[in-house]
């Protein structure tokens, strides 16, 4: 049976890092209509005094009702400050088990799992640089990986993917292009080559077949963007390895979208261990897609 998957969810607890995922995701959510679900973790303490934020715990129902304040109180701080989120379908809930267990879980319905870069132990151990990295890796819909916010530079917001033409990285093409048409954005797919060594002895013949196969693969790229979507593309092709050459790409105010697997070859664009590193060290949002 299938299961239709509806609404955003969003791990948070009481750090930075969680106000900024729950507050992307309701930005988005102000474009696409979606539902927002504010999620804390929380686990059964097997000893009293255990802490849930500021409050010590001794029961499970004490442990999730700390759970569910936190998710209330990060609910009632973001809100207004999303304009538009006022109006929006936004829920806090407290979801039983450790974060990576509770949100992977969460992923099975959803559209679309949020959760901060870093985090904090609390009852839930929500570290969120673990929890991101163990969604990335078993979530089963898009994961978005949001770092505490960081000062924009003046160029405008886009949306760059990383591309190799693998159905993985295709997918996340189609994603990308999506949520960029929903922005306004720019959409900027990018496949990353291999650096090329060329003999001092002829370096004409090879810098000119080199150039020819990157303007082939800049049309290849602008090709793979699904029919019909109503947004600008420049795609690139840049030397370089995989998650350094995507990292030096984006600014604070992008979203940058890599997928889960990828075939390597003159793309280079090894997603499987691109896409925790991107998650892991890139100063924007970073979306990964299964």
């Amino acid at each position: 049976m299938t299961t239709d998957r509806t609404g955003t969810v969003v791990g948070v607890d009481r750090t930075p890092a969680a106000a900024a995922a729950l507050r992307w995701a309701l930005e988005e959510a102000v474009r696409s209509g979606d539902a927002v679900t504010a999620a804390c973790a929380w686990s059964d303490p097997f000893t009293a005094g255990y802490p849930v934020g500021e409050v010590l715990v001794a029961s499970i129902e004490q442990a999730r009702a700390a759970a569910l304040a936190t998710a209330e109180g990060v609910v009632k701080e973001v809100v207004p400050q999303v304009p538009g989120a006022d109006g929006l379908d936004v829920r806090a809930t407290a979801l039983p088990g450790g974060p990576q267990v509770a949100l992977t879980d969460a992923s099975r319905t959803a559209a679309l799992v949020v959760v901060g870069s870093r985090g904090h132990g609390a009852l839930s151990r929500a570290v969120l640089g673990s929890v991101s990295s163990a969604l990335v890796h078993h979530a089963h819909c898009p994961v978005v990986v949001v770092p505490e916010p960081r000062t924009p530079t003046p160029a405008e917001p886009r949306v760059v993917v990383g591309v190799d033409h693998s159905a993985p990285s295709l997918r996340a093409l189609a994603w990308a292009a999506a949520h960029a048409a929903r922005r306004g954005a720019v959409l900027v797919p990018v496949l990353v080559r291999e650096p090329v060594w060329v003999s001092e002895a002829g370096p004409t013949a090879p810098t000119a077949s080199l150039a020819s196969l990157e303007e082939n693969e800049r049309a290849a790229l602008r090709a793979a963007v699904p029919a019909g979507t109503d947004v600008v593309v420049e795609p690139q092709v840049v030397p370089g390895h995989a998650s350094g050459a995507l990292l030096d790409l984006v600014a604070p105010q992008d979203v940058l979208v890599v997928g889960t697997r990828g075939r390597g070859g003159f793309a280079g664009l090894l997603l499987g261990s691109t896409s925790s590193s991107v998650a892991a060290h890139a100063v924007c949002p970073v979306v990964v897609v299964r």
